[in-house]
């Protein structure tokens, strides 16, 4: 069975998983036992519609879809060259990496990569881009002046998602089949370390100093705290089912994990490593991402084709917008005023901000 592909429990949980709360977050506080109901304050949110769709009417933290980017075939992840000028879109179904013009909205060049390429990282100020490439066991290396692959690097069992230090020196690659993340030397391109964590590790995310990594475990339905100096799990936190996605807020103190088949958001307190709230979202959510003052965050829900917003604040739902088909992963852009989100069932990026 293909690691990107829902077994006999997963295709049951999400079609018994209902098609949306509309009216209401469920937040869970402290232990998975203490949870309460919170009500979403009028606004924003004022019904279902008849596919489902969460209805909302004008008011801040709405989010719109400003255009609609064809790209190859079946994308997963994308992410901004520094500068945000360009953005990589790995196309798993083409093999290949399409290269956007930011300001322009297209698409300006096609890279032929390794098979089914998924996870995209960009280092040495953007003078390489990583892709990982889940059915060759690799990692491309692009020359991002020549838009070409200059070296590919073998990893782990099915590599999904790259996560760059923030001082850049090494890249995180997280391998679903073999329970692991790589570490590799950006200045060699070379692979220097394997820690283990959970099984079927999924998004990565590293605190602002660059300490700590977030590595999700979707099939053991936990997140790995790794200390990135001694390269060890040094705590395991329990959170919801299958989780995919990590935000790690700009303060380093807040961790988002979005839980796929659980359809809800794990809010963790970074400096105790505790789950203090649960946001239930749309169906299947798997990317996040945090708008421009860090106070509303966006999460792309592949099962119900929409994105949701809600408030860091609060942990209160804000508003939802229709996208394309089974929309996967997002990126911030510039200055995090925009969103890319790939829709990987309509080939496509959708380019998503505020309503003001």
């Amino acid at each position: 069975m293909s690691p990107d592909r829902l077994g006999p429990r997963q295709n049951i949980a999400r079609r018994l998983l209902p098609p949306l709360l509309a009216c209401a977050a469920l937040i869970t506080v402290g232990t998975p036992a203490a949870a309460v109901t919170v009500t979403t304050p009028a606004g924003p949110l004022s019904g279902v519609t008849a596919n489902g769709h969460v209805e909302t009417h004008p008011g801040p933290g709405r989010p719109v879809v400003l255009a609609t980017i064809d790209v190859g075939l079946n994308p997963r992840a994308v992410a901004f060259t520094p500068g945000w000028r360009q953005a990589y879109v790995a196309n798993a179904g083409s093999n290949t990496v399409s290269v956007i013009d930011v300001r322009r909205r297209t698409v300006i060049d096609t890279i032929d990569v390794g098979a089914f390429p998924y996870g995209v990282g960009f280092v040495r100020h953007g003078a390489f881009a990583y892709i990982a490439n889940r059915d060759s066991d690799e990692v491309s290396v692009i020359d991002t002046a020549h838009r070409k692959v200059i070296k590919t690097i073998p990893v782990g069992d099915a590599p999904r998602w790259v996560a760059i230090a923030p001082d850049g020196r090494f890249a995180y690659v997280s391998s679903t089949g073999s329970g692991a993340v790589t570490v590799i030397d950006t200045a060699t391109h070379t692979v220097t370390a394997t820690i283990t964590v959970g099984r079927s590790p999924r998004g990565i995310a590293f605190t602002p100093d660059g300490r700590t990594a977030y590595v999700a475990n979707s099939d053991s339905d936990t997140v790995s705290v790794v200390d990135t100096a001694t390269r060890t799990v040094t705590a395991t936190i329990t959170v919801g089912d299958e989780p995919r996605g990590v935000l790690v807020t700009p303060n380093g103190r807040t961790v988002y994990v979005s839980n796929t088949i659980g359809g809800t958001v794990s809010v963790i307190d970074a400096r105790t490593n505790a789950v203090t709230a649960t946001i239930t979202v749309g169906a299947n959510p798997r990317g996040l991402a945090l708008h421009t003052g860090n106070r509303i965050a966006y999460v792309a829900n592949s099962g119900s084709d929409s994105v949701f917003t809600f408030d860091t604040r609060t942990n209160t739902v804000l508003g939802e917008v229709a996208v394309g088909d089974d929309p996967r992963w997002t990126a911030s852009g510039p200055g995090g005023t925009f969103l890319y989100v790939t829709n990987t069932g309509s080939h496509s990026v959708s380019v998503l901000t505020l309503a003001r």
